[in-house]
């Protein structure tokens, strides 16, 4: 019988390895960002910036651009998985090895699944901007919406749709993609460089990788510019409803996870030493920028 200490440096090892060779999916959507032991993260962002005004050769002022700033607090949470399994039936290196991977791939999939219950969460989640004041997208609006605020009220736009995947829908995310504007009315241009995601379910698979990967596109056989605009097809069984989908920038994406510390796993001996009692925790939690920018929701009937 293997030693309870032997079993833990093996379970550890290959829990380890485990975590490097599965990584997430969330990576190929949003950011990871590390909270360094914290039970709460702060999500700032700024509409910093204006479109340039001319300076004249005879001028001795200029005018200042102000910036509104705004901060969205997430909490972290702990998530665990806990194995109890008898003596005989995981003895031996190649059963602890095995349990490591196990619990490293069920720790990397509650972290991805928690990433993408919030990306679904968000056509029901307050905006962190909600409200008629300066800066504000409006009142009551949630994070994909329509008729979000900008320029303080002076124009709206919107990052949500509610039509089925098909060539058209996806082409109109794109669009409105590189319309958006910055809360200064400055065009981002976000998709034009490409680098897009596509987030679906299952059911919208091979549509997905067939709308982004073939060479000409609908019945009039043109060219498909959409490959050269979205990159990665990420397909995720969503818990609410697989009709679902949305376009993310990656190189700006305004969501993500944070993880306070890295992925630990343990293992231990019953008290009666005919149980092992394996435990993987994870500590972290979905965040949202206060800036939607970079990421279209269609919310599908």
């Amino acid at each position: 019988m293997a030693s309870v200490q032997n079993a833990s440096r093996i379970l550890q090892t290959s829990f380890a390895q485990g975590l490097t060779n599965t990584q997430p999916l969330v990576q190929r959507v949003g950011r990871i960002v590390a909270t360094g032991g914290a039970r709460t993260v702060d999500v700032g962002g700024g509409a910093f910036g204006a479109l340039g005004a001319t300076l004249t050769n005879t001028a001795t002022t200029q005018s200042l651009s102000d910036w509104f700033t705004f901060t969205a607090t997430h909490a972290v949470t702990k998530k665990v998985v806990k194995h109890i399994a008898p003596v005989h039936t995981v003895n031996g290196d190649y059963g602890f090895e095995m349990l490591g991977q196990q619990l490293a791939q069920s720790a990397i999939k509650t972290f991805d699944k928690l990433f993408f219950d919030g990306l679904e969460g968000l056509f029901a989640a307050s905006h962190p901007r909600a409200g008629a004041g300066d800066g504000e997208v409006g009142a009551a609006k949630k994070y994909i919406d329509t008729n979000l605020g900008f320029l303080s009220g002076g124009g709206t736009q919107s990052n949500l749709l509610a039509a089925a995947l098909s060539e058209t829908s996806l082409n109109d995310a794109i669009r409105l993609l590189l319309n958006y504007r910055s809360d200064r009315g400055i065009p981002l241009h976000m998709g034009a460089n490409g680098g897009l995601v596509l987030v679906v379910a299952p059911k919208n698979a091979q549509l997905a990788y067939e709308l982004t990967a073939s060479q000409l596109s609908g019945a009039d056989m043109a060219a498909n510019f959409v490959r050269g605009v979205v990159s990665d097809v990420v397909v995720w069984p969503f818990t609410t409803d697989d009709d679902d989908w949305f376009l993310v920038d990656r190189a700006n994406a305004p969501v993500g996870m944070a993880l306070s510390g890295d992925p630990t796993a343990r293992i231990a001996l019953s008290v009666d030493g005919l149980f092992f009692e394996a435990v993987a925790e994870v500590d972290c939690c979905f965040i949202k920028s206060p800036y939607e920018y970079g990421i279209i929701g269609s919310n599908v009937p």
